[in-house]
């Protein structure tokens, strides 16, 4: 685990606008080799990417590096993917040939490499459980409650991007598949294979039932006619879980998944109420990670919609009252809020500046300040400190959530790791404090009470 790495990186957030990081050292000369075809050249830590005509593309979103210098970059308007190869670590002003990698990629596809890979829904990373099946990864995202099949995943040498393929709906997020040719049969509950030690198949015509621990649990249709490496939904038995009411964990004073006619919470407990960090799915709706108390969004939280709207702040019972910032359609609002009506408007309009308040107000409003080292924040201020919002590093790493008076990491807040770590829950003095949830890049994960940045009580 990287909590070592994170408090490095936690340290360079005590920088406050009024001290001045160390000067950046100066650069080997740039390149100016001609290039021909697609082409980047490096502005700092930013680029202008040019297609084989040499028209500008500027509507695109990073990928993320995948453990080598190359940066991988979606063109959002004709859809295709391009590698700037040795990117990370060239000097500014540089040149160099993008790599046309793939051409109309969907709204979910996968990016990957011998060494790591990529997921992205509606081109927003999304990370989760996955099992290799067969070279294709049937990837769990718990985020969007939703399972995907990476098809071919493992068979390439080299980059690669590839439409992935949305499994169908499957309330308990549960699907079997048939290998015809070992004669096995295989169900994946949420992204990882189930625990066939106490799995007992029986054949019933051409029906596949299975037991666990000696209940009649699963039942796949037509098993014994069906295709190799099809994923379908199983069918619960009727006297097995339904899907409604607490189905995994602990739902009374712990961590535990929810679920009911709207859709699932995650998250953790306290007598009975959702209390603390967690996240609710509503089906087809949208969705809410941050905290909770006595089962009600309040505190610091996100609210992200399906159709892209987003209710970020301060809540109170489930609504905006305090600090906070809406996206509805395009139109962005930000300042202070009422029972989710905007009372005091913050504006947020450019200062014509490249470092420090580049944008807004960084005294007491909503505003945005950029480092000579290419780290940023963007979010709200009170007395010159970093208050609520989005502090992003140069590497690519990135908090969500408040700070304190010294600008450290404090209250409830999310960090997300460039290499695919995550950590939700409560901060104190920039270290993990309380009950938090933590994910490696293979989604191993540490859930329960934190303190000084270490797990010292398992809630999973």
């Amino acid at each position: 685990m990287r909590l070592l790495y994170t408090l490095l990186l936690l340290c360079s957030v005590s920088l406050v606008a009024q001290v001045s990081p160390p000067s950046t050292p100066n650069r080997p000369g740039t390149n100016n080799t001609r290039i021909t075809g697609p082409s980047w050249t490096k502005q700092g830590i930013y680029y202008t990417l040019k297609d084989a005509s040499g028209n500008v593309l500027s509507n695109t979103v990073d990928l993320k590096y995948l453990k080598t210098d190359t940066l991988g970059v979606l063109d959002k308007t004709n859809r295709n993917v391009y590698l700037l190869a040795d990117f990370k670590n060239a000097a500014e002003g540089s040149t160099g040939k993008a790599i046309l990698l793939q051409q109309n990629v969907g709204n979910s596809f996968y990016f990957t490499n011998p060494y790591s890979f990529v997921h992205y829904v509606d081109d927003e990373y999304n990370s989760g459980p996955f099992s290799n099946i067969n070279g294709d990864y049937i990837y769990y995202q718990p985020e969007l409650g939703a399972t995907y099949r990476l098809p071919n995943i493992r068979s390439h040498s080299t980059f690669a991007a590839q439409n992935s393929i949305k499994l169908p709906a499957s309330s308990n997020h549960t699907y079997w598949y048939r290998d015809a040719t070992k004669g096995e049969y295989g169900i994946i509950k949420e992204g990882r294979p189930i625990d066939y030690s106490v799995a007992t198949p029986k054949k019933v015509g051409n029906d596949m039932t299975v037991d666990i621990n000696g209940v009649h649990t699963y039942t796949l249709p037509g098993y014994y006619t069906m295709a190799s490496f099809v994923y379908t939904p199983v069918t619960m038995a009727n006297n097995s879980v339904s899907g409604s009411g607490c189905v995994s964990g602990d739902c009374q004073n712990g961590w535990g998944k929810w679920e009911d006619d709207n859709g699932y919470y995650d998250g953790f407990w306290k007598n009975g109420k959702k209390d603390g960090y967690g996240m609710y799915k509503w089906t087809g709706i949208g969705k809410y990670i941050g905290n909770w108390s006595n089962g009600n969004m309040t505190g610091y939280g996100v609210y992200l919609a399906d159709n892209k709207d987003n209710v970020v702040g301060e809540y109170l019972n489930g609504e905006l009252n305090g600090k906070g910032y809406t996206v509805t359609g395009d139109t962005w609002e930000q300042g202070v809020y009422s029972n989710g009506q905007l009372v005091t408007s913050h504006t947020f309009v450019t200062n014509n500046v490249t470092t420090g308040c580049t944008a807004g107000d960084c005294v007491n409003k909503y505003g945005r300040y950029k480092w000579d080292n290419g780290d940023s924040f963007t979010g709200f201020w009170l007395n010159g400190r970093m208050y609520m919002g989005t502090y992003a590093f140069a590497s690519g790493d990135k908090y969500s959530g408040m700070f304190n008076s010294n600008n450290e990491f404090d209250g409830m807040g999310r960090f997300f790791f460039e290499s695919g770590e995550y950590y939700g829950g409560y901060w104190k003095n920039g270290k993990y404090e309380g009950r938090g949830y933590y994910h490696d890049q293979d989604y191993k994960q540490q859930i329960g009470v934190w303190s000084n940045g270490s797990l010292v009580t398992s809630m999973k």
